[in-house]
């Protein structure tokens, strides 16, 4: 199995130079550019993305582009709403400019597993700036909790064994909830979750198990 190969894309080089090397550390194939242009020449598993939050449109580019790949936006001191716009333009993870190496290699990894991370005090922050959901939109207790276990970076393999599901029930029973919040993919699903207060601490219901959906349709 070949190792993952990350494009690091930065407008300064020796920070690019930076990342890179830490990066390569970690055991990732390493692809370097100042642009996205050449993201198309390579084979690249994920992108790290050094983007200035109003700049969201190359995110979306990438991700519509590519649907299969991942994307993590890197942030000049990204505030809530940073974070909120990047997963809503597809961003798999977000994180700051001035992160150790080791906390972007671990966003990079997450993001690889199709999995994103939110810091608690950024779905905190998120949760408490929030919007209403959808009249027509009722959550049972089990589809809160999987909303705050996508939303903790839990694999999905992780969820459906904690559950007693097996994975291809557990993606179905994902997939359905993103079509009840109206999203594409985690991230979407997340960032909507956050904006209508659904990530709150007191949101948070006991858990999620095959005996508490055994009225869902997972064959």
């Amino acid at each position: 199995m070949r190792n993952k190969g990350v494009l690091v894309v930065h407008s300064a080089p020796a920070f690019r130079y930076g990342l890179a090397l830490g990066l390569k550390e970690s055991g990732f194939i390493i692809y370097e550019s100042d642009c996205i242009d050449v993201s198309d020449e390579i084979e690249w598993d994920a992108c790290l993305l050094h983007a200035r939050p109003e700049c969201t449109a190359v995110i979306s580019q990438l991700r519509q582009t590519w649907p299969s790949r991942a994307v993590i936006a890197l942030l000049e001191k990204p505030s809530v709403d940073d974070y909120r716009s990047a997963l809503t333009a597809g961003a798999q993870g977000v994180v700051g400019h001035d992160a150790q190496i080791e906390e972007i290699g671990e966003a990079v990894r997450c993001a690889l597993r199709g999995n994103s991370r939110l810091p608690s005090e950024v779905a905190q922050a998120l949760a408490d700036r929030t919007a209403a959901a959808p009249s027509a939109l009722v959550l049972s207790g089990p589809e809160m909790d999987l909303l705050h276990q996508l939303a903790s970076g839990t694999s999905i393999a992780d969820v459906a064994r904690s559950a007693g599901y097996s994975e291809r029930q557990m993606y179905r029973l994902v997939r359905n909830l993103y079509g009840r919040v109206g999203a594409r993919n985690r991230s979407e699903a997340i960032a909507a979750a956050a904006r209508w207060g659904l990530l709150a601490a007191d949101q948070n219901p006991a858990g999620f198990s095959r005996s508490a959906t055994s009225a869902a349709s997972v064959d």
